[in-house]
């Protein structure tokens, strides 16, 4: 569904993603801790500056063109004045669909997210909840079979967060759906229904697998140092039973903001005979510096 191929993504004219590589097999997939950008590259409203990334078998764009792909930020600003109803008219008349049908997508997505009885409501007084499933009956109501969705839930209480997911998940039976979110509860419905999870971290991707796998890796670690002994520091780990994957070794797979500290980015998956304060000691004796010190699992609760 999401397929990365060596893909750079800049902003302002600074690389936030590089070498990016990565095929992803699950129907509903998380992505923790990513830069906005990648999102908004998925959603085709930014480019690829290198290699290539597809969505649904194919390029953002084409996708979005096509109608296979819908996007629903998680905050974006709305037109105060249109009704719930509109929104969703408006989102399924930009997906191509006839007149004819319009309203009757837009009722039948208002209802899946429980909007119906507020169709009439204009977006400006609706409530935060209220919107963020505006925005997402909007997606629903273009007909796409893959959605891709911003964290609807955050800053929500926790009782509304969970109804709300709760019907997203079920509306999506039969779809295909990528959530970006700063971290996933295992016992929440996106948990629960999720196969398949991408960890970032500082802009580089640090792990996948399904969320239950992740969680338990409470030994392995993103980290990134600084200093000219980090390949020496890299064999060392590796001398100590220390499973180590990124740039230190072959100088490779930098993070975009390494340079600028002559840093090295490093997943590292510690024996339970190495504690993180070895780690920290074994650098310090290298003379690298650990600037980041991050468990992987952290992204799942």
């Amino acid at each position: 569904m999401f397929v990365a191929d060596n893909v750079r993504i800049d902003s302002h004219g600074a690389p936030v993603i590089e070498q990016l590589t990565v095929e992803t097999t699950g129907t509903n997939v998380v992505v923790l801790g990513a830069p906005q950008v990648l999102f908004d590259t998925c959603a085709g409203m930014h480019d690829v500056t290198g290699g290539t990334l597809t969505i649904a078998g194919m390029h953002p764009h084409d996708a979005v063109r096509a109608g296979a792909l819908a996007s629903a930020p998680a905050d974006v600003t709305l037109p105060p004045r249109w009704t719930i109803l509109e929104l969703a008219r408006e989102s399924a008349r930009l997906a191509g669909h006839p007149r004819r049908e319009l309203k009757a997508r837009a009722i039948t997505a208002l209802r899946a997210l429980q909007l119906d009885a507020l169709r009439q409501t204009r977006l400006g007084a609706a409530e935060p909840a209220v919107k963020r499933a505006a925005v997402l009956a909007a997606a629903l109501a273009t007909g796409a079979e893959t959605l891709l969705v911003g964290d609807f839930t955050t800053g929500l209480p926790d009782a509304a967060a969970r109804a709300l997911a709760k019907l997203f998940v079920t509306a999506c039976v039969g779809k295909r759906w990528i959530l970006f979110a700063g971290h996933l509860s295992l016992s929440s419905p996106f948990g629960l229904h999720a196969d398949e999870a991408l960890v970032f971290a500082g802009g580089r991707l640090v792990h996948s697998g399904s969320p239950a796998e992740i969680a338990t890796r409470d030994r392995t670690y993103s980290v990134r140092i600084a200093g000219e002994g980090a390949p020496a520091f890299a064999t060392a780990l590796r001398e100590r039973g220390v499973l180590v994957n990124g740039s230190a070794a072959d100088g490779t797979s930098r993070t975009p903001s390494d340079d600028a500290h002559d840093a090295h980015a490093l997943t590292v998956t510690l024996p339970a005979e190495l504690s993180t304060l070895e780690l920290v000691t074994m650098a310090r004796a290298g003379n690298v510096v650990v600037v980041e010190l991050l468990p992987v699992s952290d992204a799942l609760t």
